[in-house]
């Protein structure tokens, strides 16, 4: 696929990310408007795999760099959405927690209840 395509996903994605966020929050912060916008400029500029890694390395809703309240309901809205958007990666942020990152449940449990996910 070319870089195009992967810039369409993740457009889809963000939108999708505000509609989730909009829906357990109740509004769309101004982290919500920027959600993975870095992908889009990453891909066009050092192309998907190269993009995504760095992504992945610099981004605070992802596990390496994610340390407050907010960098991990912004996780929980990115895996919750997720789905919706990319078939190869059909769970929801329940499922995902313990598939992928059973070691952060004392952190993520507490916003999937209050979000009333579980």
């Amino acid at each position: 696929m070319n870089r195009f395509h992967y810039i369409g996903y993740t457009l889809a994605h963000r939108k999708a990310f505000r509609k989730v966020e909009k829906e357990l929050f109740g509004r769309v912060s101004i982290r919500g408007y920027l959600h993975d916008l870095d992908k889009v400029f990453l891909y066009l500029i050092v192309g998907k795999k190269k993009g995504s890694k760095l992504h992945r390395k610099y981004s605070r809703h992802h596990e390496k760099k994610a340390r407050t309240r907010k960098d991990f309901e912004q996780m929980v809205v990115d895996w919750e959405c997720v789905r919706f958007t990319k078939a190869d990666k059909p769970l929801n942020a329940y499922d995902t927690l313990y598939r992928y990152y059973p070691h952060l449940e004392s952190v993520i449990i507490p916003i999937l209840q209050e979000v009333h996910l579980i």
